[in-house]
């Protein structure tokens, strides 16, 4: 299944602004609410995921991006030096 761009870039964000809705709503209902304690592990995953999609995404941009410019500047090999 294939997401328009937009949203696919927007998914990291969307699971970092869950996870703190759920972080902040645990907190809300204090312990005595049994779901409670789900609701903040929910959160905390969803928290870490956003914040792991995005830098794994950032990474491999930057690999990319840099492996472009690397093959730009060397030179073209030329079979008569081999």
């Amino acid at each position: 299944m294939w997401l328009p761009t937009r949203i696919y870039e927007l998914l990291p964000t969307l699971y970092i602004v869950m996870g703190l809705t759920l972080l902040t709503g645990s907190l809300y209902l204090g312990s005595y609410y049994k779901l409670a304690p789900m609701y903040f592990v929910l959160g905390l995953v969803s928290v870490l995921s956003g914040l792991f999609v995005s830098q794994y995404r950032l990474h491999k941009r930057l690999i990319r991006l840099h492996s472009e410019d690397n093959r730009q500047v060397l030179p073209p090999v030329n079979p008569s030096w081999t």
